[in-house]
């Protein structure tokens, strides 16, 4: 391994974080190796959620300022929801709410996430359908990172006799008899299931019941496969039932009343979610960052002219027809930066935000009513199905309105999903790019920073999204979104795409799309930066030596550092360590650079579709 690393590390501010591991072996390690350690008491798990983190501080900070005058009317939305967010919460304040809930004709998945998050205390969860109810119950059952009073909560199982003293919704809104039966149902099996499996017992704290947990919780140690089996009985229970069966475990405990507070940074964060689109007017107004798309339309240039270098390549033969489908859909790519329209006034633009939102109505002391409101706002935008989308942490597939992603159209936001986060994502309907504003702030994106480091951060970032127009699901779809049924043919008869496929599929599995477009984006970005071509911009002379190609790739690696322990494996990106090895994997630049032995080429066959 070559020395200059330690002097790349001392130009960049990095030396704390880095280790002198292998880069060979583990670059993760070597670029990220004492992040964690660092930054252990700051109130972010990763890189990418420091610029989140930064953004919500920035609006709670403007939206503490109070009303300024002549605000329009969504700007007051989203000042009363961030001021129910942080008024004193209680517990009689939950049971009534969830009185009302279980009263409604039908229960759908927004109550039960207004429900859930009233019964646990914990910031909005991710609207909720069937399919992923049992990650959420993972998710609660798991959580040890809370201080919460015990005597709040009561974990033994409910007895018939505190159950008819704890019923009182008559036979109005649920059958008495069928919730006991429900009930015993779940709660003897909990605390006698042990779940024959070869699982390890849990370690430490996962093995004590999880924060804020009100409900049943066994005398015996529990095992991962436990857990797993307790989740899944969890989610497939009932809506209404799930909050009659918290409402009734709440009453039972017994002990102080407390109130409690949200943060200040988790109510700017909901409230982010929740209006996205006022939050955004708010802070591009105090904050603009506008001016930074014509350099972003630049490096996107150049990263889309060395993937037409590749493409005019051929090396899968072919035939001009797919050839110039390919070009085509590469050409009219476009990259678009914010949620908000671009190219209209300012009164054109407030007319067009309180119109999506003239049938929201929030009331700055009403927290919980608030919320469901805004969630079922966001669940109107999901029901209509024109689009694909994909998010460069968690690849999605997403209904969104053709006529609200025009180039100078309002983009329709949903709660955890996309649009709500510093998160670029790829329109396949649209075949274009959506940029949040919120992701060019430090320490991805500064002002006037070296060109290296947009490239090898930004650059990697819009590579990556570039390429899910033609990952083995994207390709089949033409610039305007619609599916190619002769390429598809072509694609599927073509030797050599489909040699290399099966590679993507036996190395990654689902993970293909993510696992290509990361090592793509990769190759694209370190082209543009480093490879001459016609297009280029003016950048350093000394670009090329081995300092700033070791630069790069500590810089691209450095955005994936993140607290391993505390975050979840996406299942479509794997963990960020192997997202970071996995695309420098049989990357030749990355070898030559870090000296790493031939033999370590053959070893790590990379994949590549074109």
């Amino acid at each position: 391994m070559r020395f200059s690393l330690r002097w790349v590390a001392i130009a960049l501010g990095w030396l704390p974080i880095l280790v002198m591991a292998d880069p060979c072996l583990d670059f993760y390690a070597t670029a990220c190796g004492n992040w964690s350690a660092i930054h252990a008491d700051d109130p972010y798990r990763s890189l990418v959620g420091q610029l989140d983190y930064d953004y919500q501080e920035e609006l709670a900070e403007l939206l503490e300022r109070g009303k300024q005058d002549d605000e329009p009317r969504f700007l007051q939305l989203l000042r009363d929801f961030y001021a129910s967010c942080r008024r004193p919460l209680t517990k009689d304040q939950v049971l009534r709410v969830l009185e009302k809930l279980i009263a409604l004709e039908n229960v759908e998945d927004e109550e039960l996430t207004v429900g859930l998050t009233a019964a646990f205390r914990l910031e909005v969860l991710v609207e909720m359908e069937r399919h992923n109810m049992y990650d959420i119950w993972t998710q609660l059952l798991t959580r040890t990172d809370l201080d919460w009073d015990r005597n709040e909560t009561n974990r033994e199982p409910l007895s018939r006799q505190k159950f008819d003293l704890l019923w009182q919704f008559g036979e109005v809104y649920h059958d008495k008899e069928l919730a006991w039966r429900l009930l015993s149902n779940l709660e003897w099996p909990i605390m006698t299931n042990r779940v024959e499996d070869d699982d390890d017992e849990l370690p430490g704290s996962l093995g004590q019941p999880p924060a804020f947990w009100m409900l049943p919780w066994p005398k015996f140690k529990p095992t991962y496969g436990y857990l797993r089996w307790l989740a899944r009985s969890l989610a497939d229970s009932t809506n209404r039932f799930l909050l009659i069966y918290i409402y009734l475990r709440l009453k039972l405990a017994e002990g102080p009343t407390t109130s409690w507070r949200i943060e200040r940074a988790e109510c700017a964060e909901q409230a982010r979610q929740i209006l996205s689109h006022p939050a955004v007017w708010l802070m591009e107004k105090h904050h603009p960052r506008l001016k930074e798309e014509p350099l972003l339309q630049d490096v996107f240039q150049e990263l889309k002219q060395r993937f037409g270098q590749k493409l005019r390549a051929n090396r899968n033969n072919f035939s001009e027809r797919t050839q110039q489908y390919l070009l085509n859909k590469l050409e009219r790519m476009e990259l678009r930066l914010s949620v908000l329209p671009r190219n209209c006034s300012t009164k054109s633009l407030v007319r067009r935000i309180d119109r999506h939102y003239e049938d929201v109505y929030m009331n700055a002391t009403d927290y919980f009513t608030n919320l469901l409101a805004g969630l079922n706002h966001s669940s109107l935008q999901n029901d209509q199905d024109d689009n694909v989308s994909f998010n460069i942490w968690t690849m999605i597939a997403e209904p969104v309105p053709r006529e609200m992603t025009s180039r100078n159209g309002l983009f329709p936001v949903q709660v955890h999903r996309f649009g709500s986060f510093a998160s670029p994502f790829y329109m396949t309907a649209e075949n274009r790019l959506l940029v949040p504003l919120s992701l060019l702030g430090p320490p991805l994106y500064s002002a006037n920073q070296a060109d290296i480091l947009t490239y090898s951060g930004l650059g990697f970032v819009l590579g990556h999204e570039l390429t899910h127009g033609f990952d083995p699901d994207g390709v089949n779809f033409n610039s305007r979104g619609r599916a190619s049924h002769l390429v598809r043919r072509e694609l599927k008869r073509n030797g050599r795409f489909q040699r290399e496929l099966r590679c993507l599929n036996r190395k990654f599995g689902s993970r293909r799309d993510e696992k290509f477009a990361d090592a793509n984006g990769l190759e694209l970005a370190y082209s543009a930066y480093f490879d001459t071509a016609q297009t280029d911009r003016k950048r350093d002379p000394l670009r090329g030596s081995t300092d700033q190609k070791q630069q790069f790739f500590l810089n691209f690696a450095q955005f994936f550092c993140s607290d391993e322990e505390a975050r979840e494996d996406g299942d479509d990106h794997g963990s960020d360590r192997e997202r970071v090895n996995d695309a420098v994997a049989n990357f030749e630049p990355f070898r030559e650079v870090f000296d790493c032995p031939i033999s370590w080429n053959r070893r790590r066959q990379q994949c590549r579709l074109f």
